[in-house]
């Protein structure tokens, strides 16, 4: 990835929650987003605006690993360049991008907070290359340390 923009994105561990308990894809994202709220890095509108982009763009991926959703919404609703990550206590369904009428147990979320389109298609373009790859999700799942995460995280990017 592009060490400008990777620089930019800010990735921590105050901003990954672990074993997050959600009935569903909605309740999930209102959890995240609310996490990342409360921190300052979008606005309150991003909370409903996420959750709306999901129900018409879906975001469920099916990766090598596990399923992952990585649910985002306009530059609009962010005040800061961030990722919010969350494991999921229990997967939850999310329904495949691209391809709605398919629903992928997702055991992960990536929530981008993104003020730039051009760092938008960057950043998920790196994404795609870590979900492809076997063993780097299972590696940052299997960690109980939030910074651990994060740094982590932030290693698989800049590969």
């Amino acid at each position: 990835m592009d060490q400008n923009v990777l620089d930019s994105v800010y990735i921590a561990g105050e901003l990954v929650v672990l074993n997050l308990e959600a009935v569903d894809d909605q309740d999930a994202i209102d959890k995240l987003a609310h996490h990342m709220y409360d921190r300052g890095i979008v606005k309150e509108s991003y909370i409903d605006a996420v959750k709306e982009r999901e129900k018409v763009f879906s975001t469920g991926l099916p990766c090598a690993d596990f399923g992952v959703a990585i649910p985002h919404t306009d530059i609009d609703h962010v005040n800061r360049d961030a990722v919010g990550i969350a494991i999921l206590k229990n997967p939850v369904n999310f329904k495949m991008m691209g391809t709605p009428d398919v629903e992928i147990e997702t055991k992960m979320m990536f929530m981008l907070a993104l003020k730039t389109p051009h760092g938008q298609l960057a950043f998920l373009s790196s994404l795609m290359e870590i979900f492809q790859e076997e063993g780097s999700l299972a590696s940052l799942v299997n960690l109980t340390d939030k910074d651990e995460i994060a740094s982590q995280f932030k290693k698989l990017l800049a590969k």
